[in-house]
């Protein structure tokens, strides 16, 4: 959505001082109406020059105009004290300042938090870097592939026969560039409560680790197998994949017992096979598993059968999770995004319409837009500088005085919890991962996050059956992505077929702040719990809703899986190497993303509120916030007109950069090689100095068109060597290395997370205590903790319905009588 209003950050000033890792950060606050300054170094941000090239403006790299579109820009050259004074002084009338320095640059230039603190006491400094402002990895380089590799990403990717591969773009960097945008927001809601600022910390090692942790820790120690390569099935979800039409490739995700009923009868109408209808693959996913190739067999009778097209609406009809596997070309051309008006045209200052994907979310009453193009390099720079009075001479940050409404209910509720969202409510009806997680968040900071469920219909989680007792049956406490996604949260149970039930949630919601949902697009209007409804009882209330296709359009309640996403948006075919029809995640990428976009909407609506007393209506699609996350890819056809080469590991951009094999089973190293000099060390490093005078080699495009050549010798350097030493030889040389982790190097051998602590050990109400993945909002000044796991369905009734709503033991009784609220579960 964009329109001509303020944006929900709209008087929020931010300095950007950050290269490609943290561009994006930067972007998502400016489209959201914040005034986003970018300072770079005289002559500009490298990434200026990345490839590929805008057509027929050759000096100007789509990656920059995509990243950095609505910004101002201005040049400081931090090595001189004059500007290093002009910083200070934006710096007293910033809100948050994001940079991408080494950790200790700004602290070397007496321009780090203490002294930032010193000038402005409220401004929050939000550092994206490869490992941390702490630990003993601090001071390594990382990249995008680094940042994958060791983050756990890239060994759970791809085919089991093929080296491990990273996605299409700069996905860890667009995942911490998210995380540092909602990180930000978090800071400045308890700066606006508070009065203090804080440092934000952001590890992209971690955010990794935390997008992907659908293969991490919980299921590690729960199952004893380390996640691997599995193709485009996933390893949990039989059947799931990519399977061939007589046009094209579709893909299938089955997740729910009553999606594999409806899938088995219309594969026994179309071919007579009776055995699909055998009982014995009836209920959880799990108990298909081992029946996974038959399964495909009798699929694949189906789908060789017909058209793309064809599978797509008619499975949907079915509530069968198929969709297309997408190219560019169709998505550029999907009629589903045209009916939304997904794509958007910003105007260069010659006047020539640039098309770029649009909004990753849209709100009601504070319209997301790009305000304009990227900068130029000092575009601004005698605007801002030039009379040195307006932003150089501005004081700090004005604290304003909040309506009286929800943000001085929200204030009083905070109590003595010192948690940068205490005091905040939240009502939850979710399933799945993507809303959840972000639930899963705002209760790690302190919001009190309320779920409401059905034993009538379990989420997925729930339906968990222990791999080491089978016999048990389901065990809905026990999953360890419940405690992944629901940690931290009171849980009540209500049947909200029953109106009694749909009611005590409006009551419910009445006393809440947020409400977070990712229902099927119109189930909650049908229940009568859409945003209409539930403004008329709190007209304040933040609505977030999550799906795949969004709340509109010819196809806004066809059912997805974030693997299902990965397909439609254009990403399973971007991604991965070029013989390879696609590529998919083990992980679910597209719902930790949706997860982290939401929770940075949800913050910038709240900050909106706090300033206006407005609630307002958010709605995120699934579908567009991916294809946001390969924007600058993209643009290769919404610019140039041509289709972007799939890469695999490889990059424009660097070389050597890839992935390879070292000693061992299935052991591999991640390198990138960025710039001359550090391609001068590299092969000072391997013994063969000359090799950087070599013509074939002495250039980064010289490189990038010999890279096989250079794969091969830089393959049989790290063949002969463990994971390990490449990485530490590389890294003592200031080269960006890292091993591709597992998630036993991960919780065993990485010091790095162990010295900054990043698993989190959570007493649980059936086990005792587990540990989880952490959450990676890097809150310096405002840590997080998740307060307990494992709440069964109604855990909490007595306590919401009571303590919350103030109904008395009988009138509970009397809904529990009425069949509203469910007894919890035993």
């Amino acid at each position: 959505m964009s329109g001509a209003g303020p944006g929900a950050l709209s008087g929020i000033r931010v300095l950007e001082l950050a290269d490609e890792s943290g561009a994006y950060c930067g972007k998502l606050l400016a489209d959201l109406g914040a005034e986003v300054i970018k300072i770079e170094r005289p002559g500009g941000d490298a990434s200026r020059r990345f490839a590929p090239r805008r057509k027929g403006a050759e000096a100007e790299s789509l990656f920059f105009f995509y990243m950095n579109t609505g910004k101002r820009g201005v040049t400081l050259d931090l090595e001189r004290s004059s500007h290093r004074d002009r910083l200070l002084a934006l710096a007293k009338g910033a809100d948050i300042v994001v940079e991408t320095l080494e950790p200790g640059a700004l602290d070397a230039l007496d321009l780090g938090y203490d002294a930032l603190r010193e000038l402005n006491p409220g401004l929050v400094l939000t550092s994206i870097t490869g490992f941390g402002q702490t630990g003993p990895r601090r001071g390594f380089r990382s990249s995008d592939l680094v940042a994958s590799a060791l983050g756990g990403a890239l060994y759970v990717t791809g085919e089991p026969e093929d080296p491990p591969v990273t996605l299409a773009g700069s996905q860890a960097h667009i995942a911490a560039s998210t995380c540092a945008a909602a990180s930000s927001l978090i800071a400045l809601h308890h700066r606006r409560r508070t009065g203090a600022g804080q440092h934000v910390d952001v590890s992209a090692e971690e955010v990794m680790i935390a997008v992907s942790h659908v293969c991490g820790v919980g299921k590690w120690l729960d199952d004893g197998h380390v996640p691997r390569r599995h193709g485009t099935a996933l390893v949990a979800s039989v059947p799931s994949g990519a399977y061939r039409c007589r046009d094209g490739l579709v893909y299938l995700m089955v997740n729910r017992p009553l999606h594999w009923k409806a899938l088995a009868l219309w594969i026994h109408e179309e071919t007579g096979i009776e055995e699909v209808l055998d009982v014995r693959f009836e209920g959880p996913s799990s108990r298909r598993i081992a029946e996974r190739a038959l399964l495909d067999r009798f699929i694949v009778r189906l789908t060789e059968a017909h058209s793309v097209e064809e599978i797509y609406h008619e499975g949907q009809r079915r509530h069968i999770a198929f969709t297309p596997v997408q190219g560019v070309a169709d998505v550029v051309g999907d009629p589903h995004l045209a009916a939304r008006d997904f794509f958007v045209e910003v105007a260069d200052p010659d006047g020539t319409k640039v098309r770029l994907p649009g909004a990753p979310y849209r709100l009601s009453r504070t319209p997301w837009r790009i305000a304009g193009p990227s900068p130029g390099i000092g575009e601004h720079d005698a605007e801002i500088f030039g009379t040195g009075e307006e932003l150089l001479g501005s004081s700090a940050p004005r604290l304003e005085t909040p309506p009286p409404s929800a943000s001085t209910r929200a204030d009083a509720r905070a109590s003595d919890d010192r948690r940068a969202l205490a005091g905040l409510r939240v009502v939850e009806f979710t399933m799945g991962m993507a809303g959840p997680w972000i639930g899963r968040f705002m209760a790690w900071c302190g919001a009190e996050v309320v779920k409401v469920e059905s034993r009538q219909h379990p989420t997925v989680v729930r339906l968990y059956i222990s791999p080491d007792a089978p016999e048990l049956g389901i065990q809905s406490q026990l999953s360890p992505w419940f405690t992944d996604w629901d940690a931290g949260k009171r849980f009540v149970a209500l049947d909200l077929q029953r109106p009694e039930a749909v009611e005590l949630a409006k009551r419910l919601v009445a006393r809440a702040d947020v409400v977070v949902e990712n229902y099927r697009s119109g189930v909650m209007e049908k229940l009568g719990l859409g945003y209409e409804a539930l403004r008329r009882v709190n007209p304040d209330i933040i609505y977030f809703g999550s799906s795949g296709y969004g709340d509109t359009g010819p196809t806004h309640d066809y059912v997805t899986w974030g693997p299902n996403i990965e397909a439609l948006s254009g990403m399973s075919t971007l991604s991965g190497f070029p013989e390879r029809p696609c590529t998919v995640t083990q992980y679910a990428y597209p719902d930790g993303l949706s997860a982290l976009h939401g929770l940075t909407v949800i913050m910038a609506a709240l900050d909106h509120r706090k300033r206006s007393g407005e609630g307002q209506q958010l709605s995120l699609s699934q579908l567009e916030t991916c294809i946001c996350a390969v924007g600058d890819v993209m643009l290769e056809r919404l610019v140039n007109g041509r289709d972007p080469e799939r890469l695999g590991n490889a990059s424009r951009n660097a070389a050597p950069h890839g992935c390879y094999r070292c000693t061992g089973e299935d052991r591999w190293c991640a390198i990138a090689v960025r710039s001359e000099a550090e391609w001068q060390r590299f092969c000072a490093l391997l013994g063969e100095p000359d090799r950087a005078r070599d013509a074939r080699f002495d250039s980064l495009p010289a490189r990038v068109a010999h890279a096989a050549e250079l794969d091969a010798w830089v393959g049989s350097w790290t063949a002969e060597r463990s994971a390990e030493e490449v990485m530490a030889r590389l890294q003592e040389a200031g080269i960006a290395a890292g091993v591709v982790q597992t998630v036993e190097d991960q919780i065993q051998a990485d010091p790095q997370l162990a010295e900054r602590h990043f698993f989190e050990s959570i007493d649980h109400l059936a086990k005792g205590s587990v540990l989880a993945t952490g959450i990676p909002l890097g809150l310096t000044g405002t840590p997080g903790r998740s307060e307990r796991a494992g709440g069964a369905i109604g855990e909490d009734n007595d306590h919401v319905f009571g303590k919350l709503l103030g109904m008395s033991e009988a009138e509970i009784e009397g809904h529990i009588e009425a069949g509203a609220i469910e007894r919890r579960e035993d």
